[in-house]
């Protein structure tokens, strides 16, 4: 992300579900910084054991380690069987970690263990406040998301616009017609492209932000 989009004015980009983050002000070299610091680490080794097992169990599996989380992919592993290894592997690390601040995240094609506060909401949350403490209140929102995960930046920024009375400045967007936080829906990626094409910025007061999962 650093090499594609480091170079862009005014650009907030955030990794890891928000937990690194750095801001381009002025078009220099963009510098990440943490987040929170996290404490106990013990869980992390213990995680990825369970989760090789199930990559050794599930061909076309595949085991990912960031700083902040450990993720099963089973995107390519056969649909009835991926069901059964993903439920299963989430009732056993819920109940080997059931008192440790830890969030177990389930989505359509992978499993994720990450601590508890390092989410897009979470970030979301501190981005709002930091903005509106150093530029007041945005004229303009734009938030585009696909996954489960991204319903929690949805909702941080539709409680922001609720509190300041900007629901008619933000446009929260999912991809497909479903229950959603955000208001919007855009069919597929090529509309999201096309409307952000169309979208016309007359204030200065912008930031383009982006959060990577």
């Amino acid at each position: 992300m650093k090499l594609k989009f480091g170079g862009i004015n005014n650009l907030i980009i955030a990794a890891e579900s928000g937990y690194y983050y750095g801001w381009n002000k002025h078009g220099k070299d963009l510098v990440y910084h943490k987040l929170k610091e996290l404490g106990d680490w013990g869980w992390h080794e213990s995680v990825l054991e369970i989760m090789k097992s199930y990559q050794e169990r599930a061909d076309g599996s595949l085991v990912t380690v960031k700083d902040a989380s450990v993720r099963w992919y089973y995107k390519d592993v056969d649909a009835d069987f991926a069901l059964k290894e993903s439920n299963e592997l989430v009732a056993h690390l819920q109940t080997i970690f059931e008192y440790l601040p830890l969030d177990i995240i389930h989505e359509k094609d992978y499993v994720e263990v990450k601590p508890i506060g390092v989410d897009k909401g979470g970030y979301t949350k501190e981005l709002l406040k930091f903005v509106y403490q150093r530029k007041g209140i945005p004229d303009f929102i734009l938030c585009i998301g696909e996954s489960e995960n991204d319903e929690q930046m949805f909702k941080e920024i539709n409680k922001f616009a609720k509190v300041h009375s900007i629901e008619n400045k933000v446009y929260c967007i999912t991809l497909e017609q479903r229950m959603s936080e955000a208001k919007y829906y855009l069919n597929n990626y090529t509309e999201v492209i096309s409307t952000l094409e169309d979208i016309i910025l007359p204030s200065s007061r912008v930031l383009f932000i982006f959060i990577h999962s």
